[in-house]
């Protein structure tokens, strides 16, 4: 209340008429508030939007969106609703994530616009959550969660798990999160039963969208700090049944990155490195969150057989004085204090002690850290507008407009980037070039049709890494379909010595080489007329992926060729039950059993390509060759008849003998 509201007497005579206009006072400044609440969010909200209007235009890139979208037959009918909840993509479990694309693919199929649209709205919807849980956890500092908010909003680390659509999984995460974070500042309020079993559901719902959230019951503890709340046995007792689920999650990610082969083991990087790599991390998050330049997709490793750059020596130097700054911090600014400690929980799984993955540090994984980080600059324009009677200054309204237009515009650059393959990745080179980056511009030059620049970038890419198999694998591949085979053979066996080393290196006592890769050899074999070595890279390749469809394809038509056309059937229709869908092998099929003399069981194959594909011509011709070996001469030229509408070149001496059928 104002000091001349205070001076009055307090007197069980005084009038009610002031005391109803105090009150009117009271709530005419609540009414306020709330209305500088929702202005300042819808501030945030409008500068975050036009920071990611250029998503509306990005499409799908070939860095996991094939696992995760494209070639996920998973998603691709909600119908499969048990293998998108129980099938890790890439060793990783995050069903809700996967139900949540199965629904956009149901939506929209494989226009890439939809995915945009979701991730960008639940990026807004996070800018929220980031604004009310600083603003109570704060006791509602307007400024503080206002500054918090904007800069999670629209600052330039964020692009990358906003505008790749298989980061849905951030946005997703993060949402649960927060909501789980406000949810529990509530129930500190409260202290009801009820409260805290929504932010075990918040929790839970989290954790399916992302293992990251496993480091949810630190952040509590880290709430709890902050809240000055006492007695450490209970708080932890508190928090048992999140630890127990933070371990269960733990467990099965760890498993499924050491099957995928994600997880890196000691002896290929020694524990100083680790060391280095965590400090590294966490020094390079905090320099590109104040100068976001240079930003790039993939940061990689650096090279095995060098010493360490002396940055990463330096970084452990940076490390030390931000514990100390944490440690002053909690003598005598609480807040400081909790921003360091939010930021570093966070980072906590992805500082690369234990490495996983191919990259020292990724702008994804800041998504969620920087919110501590953004506390610390609120925190001084909450503090500047305190000085002012709670209004900032036209210098720092100024200062704020000039940060958050420079964000804005650097974000929506970024954003741009993810335009298509060839900017993503030209971006990345330009940034920071690594065999990783070349191999996928490789992959880009490949998809639109660019064969020799498709070599070229394969070429720069094992120069930098000569490990990098899958770009040893690939140009063999364009090799292949060159009909450059020695050279292609070349390629596929230097890739098969790559990765035999490799499974050396991991201490694999059995090599566990790549199902493609293998199937690539039997193709070029088979091309070559080497049957034997055709079967045998089949049949390891199936050893090793039992469910890649290609192998039952490629390995029928080898079959076929050496005649043993029962063993192709068994193959195509193998192939069959894992693409029900694919006409060609039901001709194929069809053709086997016609090479058996088995003509009536070759007519059933065809009736189900041609119902499949009614403009496939050639299996109307194949049809017709049936019903001509049986003596049904008439149905054979309206087959042939067909075939010949549908563009199919008739092959003159049959088209001779059935000229004259009436």
């Amino acid at each position: 209340m104002s000091k001349k509201s205070n001076s009055v007497p307090q007197s069980k005579t005084l009038p009610s008429k002031p005391i109803q206009g105090n009150s009117t006072t009271v709530q005419q400044k609540h009414n306020d508030s709330k209305k500088s609440v929702w202005l300042y969010i819808f501030i945030c909200l409008v500068l975050t939007l036009i920071a990611y209007l250029p998503t509306f235009q990005a499409g799908f890139v070939t860095w996991d969106d094939p696992d995760y979208v494209l070639n996920n037959p998973a998603i691709k009918a909600l119908g499969n609703l048990k293998e998108i909840l129980m099938s890790p993509v890439q060793g990783n479990y995050h069903p809700l994530t996967m139900l949540s694309l199965a629904v956009n693919y149901a939506i929209s199929g494989e226009d890439a616009g939809s995915y945009h649209l979701v991730n960008l709205v639940l990026h807004l919807l996070n800018v929220v959550l980031v604004f009310f849980f600083v603003f109570r956890l704060t006791h509602k500092k307007l400024w503080i969660a206002f500054v918090a908010a904007l800069l999670f909003g629209i600052h330039p680390l964020h692009v990358e798990s906003v505008a790749w659509v298989s980061e849905r999984k951030d946005v997703l995460y993060s949402f649960f999160f927060l909501g789980g974070l406000i949810t529990y500042l509530t129930y500190l309020e409260t202290k009801a039963t009820l409260k805290l079993m929504m932010v075990l559901g918040f929790f839970i719902l989290s954790l399916l969208s992302k293992p990251a959230a496993i480091i949810f019951p630190l952040v509590l503890l880290a709430i709890d700090y902050y809240q000055g709340r006492s007695g450490y046995l209970r708080l932890l007792t508190e928090k048992i049944p999140f630890l127990i689920l933070s371990a269960l999650m733990a467990y099965l990610t760890m498993h499924g990155q050491s099957v995928h082969g994600a997880v890196a083991p000691g002896e290929i990087f020694p524990l100083m490195s680790r060391i280095c790599f965590a400090f590294y991390g966490l020094m390079m998050y905090i320099v590109k969150t104040i100068w976001p330049a240079d930003l790039c997709l993939f940061y990689p490793y650096p090279p095995i057989n060098l010493p360490l750059p002396s940055i990463y020596f330096l970084s452990i130097v940076f490390g030390i004085g931000l514990f100390a700054l944490g440690i002053m911090a909690h003598k005598k600014n609480k807040m400081f204090a909790f921003a360091l400690l939010f930021y570093v929980i966070n980072l906590l799984l992805v500082l690369q002690f234990l490495p996983v993955g191919s990259a020292v540090m990724a702008d994804r994984y800041a998504y969620l850290p920087l919110i501590g980080l953004f506390l610390i600059p609120g925190y001084f324009v909450q503090k500047w507008a305190d000085s002012h009677d709670d209004k900032l200054p036209v210098a720092g309204i100024g200062l704020l407009f000039v940060v958050s237009l420079g964000l804005t515009v650097l974000s929506s650059k970024q954003v741009a980037t993810w335009k298509d393959n060839v900017s993503l990745w030209d971006k990345a080179i330009a940034a920071c070039p690594s065999s990783k980056a070349y191999f996928n511009r490789g992959l880009a030059c490949k998809v639109s049709g660019d064969k020799e620049g498709a070599i070229v970038m394969y070429t720069k890419s094992i120069s930098m890494n000569k490990n990098e198999f899958k770009a040893l694998d690939n140009r063999g591949n364009i090799y292949f379909d060159l009909g450059k085979n020695e050279l292609a053979l070349n390629d596929y066996r230097q890739a098969l010595a790559v990765q035999k080393n490799s499974q050396q290196l991991l201490g694999y006592k059995d090599n566990k080489y790549d199902s493609r890769l293998l199937s690539n050899l039997g193709s070029l074999f088979g091309k070559q007329g080497n049957y034997d070595s055709s079967l045998y890279y089949f049949n390891l390749s199936i050893s090793v992926d039992s469910m890649f469809k290609n192998n039952y394809q490629f390995r029928g038509l080898t079959y076929q060729m050496m005649h043993r056309y029962e063993d192709a059937i068994s193959d195509y229709k193998h192939y069959l039950r894992l693409e029900p869908n694919d006409d060609y092998i039901m001709s194929a099929i069809g053709v086997n059993y016609q090479r058996m003399d088995k003509h009536k069981e070759s007519l059933t194959w065809f009736d189900q390509a041609i119902a499949k594909n009614p403009k496939s011509g050639q299996s109307y011709l194949n049809r017709s060759f049936s019903y001509y070996t049986l003596g049904d001469k008439q149905k054979a030229l309206q087959d042939m008849n067909m075939a010949r509408q549908l563009g199919t070149t008739i092959p003159a001496d049959y088209l001779s003998s059935l000229s004259t059928t009436k």
